[in-house]
């Protein structure tokens, strides 16, 4: 299911080992005392995003495998996750992705407990573009989670990595997450068709998007989106 403002992310080997607290609607900044060199970054008082290491790969399995039927609606790797060296393979790779300054994902904690995934996909530096992607147990659907997540990866998108564009591709029937990208003010640029083979069932995709300068006229008042 990880920058600096102004900053090309081809200039750093991942982000600064800061707290980061989205306190209101403003994101704070602030350097946590003994920190560990995981990435963690506060929400709000309920929920956390923190980059997972390998000793998380037994509990990101299980709540894989607690969902699986929930999350096989609409993901397509379910059936090659099928025990917790798969889970420790990905957790791995946004490690790898991360090392090589080309975004990170983050756990999702909810309670202190990991319910979901989310994060960028690898950062199109031509294009100056990245696609967010995420995954939230069934438990906690409907409570405004990947909302609040996903609003805090698209203000690091632009603020901290300095791109152009944000992008959520989302199967068309797909309703949950479509009302997320709406929620978030994203424009539909149209569907893909037959984009994604998902079990054998061709699905077509509405590919939502936000640019930066959209972000920052929505978000004058706020502190999201401005330099």
């Amino acid at each position: 299911m990880q920058r600096h403002i102004g900053r090309n992310p081809r200039e750093s080997k991942g982000p600064t080992r800061h707290a980061r607290v989205l306190s209101g609607n403003r994101l704070a900044h602030a350097v946590a005392p003994g920190h560990s060199p995981s990435m963690e970054f506060r929400i709000d008082d309920g929920i956390t995003l923190r980059l997972l290491e390998a000793e998380d790969a037994e509990a990101l399995f299980r709540v894989v495998d607690a969902n699986r039927a929930h999350l096989r609606r609409w993901l397509p790797w379910l059936d090659g996750t099928t025990k917790p060296q798969h889970s420790r393979a990905f957790i791995e790779s946004i490690h790898r992705q991360n090392d090589a300054g080309a975004g990170f994902a983050c756990g999702v904690f909810v309670g202190g407990e990991l319910a979901g995934m989310c994060g960028f996909h690898k950062i199109d530096d031509a294009n100056r573009s990245v696609t967010i992607g995420y995954w939230l147990a069934e438990a906690h659907q409907g409570e405004g989670v990947i909302t609040r997540c996903t609003r805090f990866f698209i203000d690091y998108a632009f603020r901290e990595f300095a791109l152009a564009k944000v992008l959520i591709p989302v199967a068309e029937g797909n309703a949950r997450s479509r009302a997320i990208c709406e929620r978030l003010d994203f424009v539909s640029e149209g569907t893909l068709e037959k984009a994604e083979n998902l079990y054998g069932t061709w699905v077509d995709h509405v590919r939502y998007a936000m640019t930066s300068d959209r972000w920052a006229g929505l978000h004058k008042t706020d502190g999201h989106g401005g330099s």
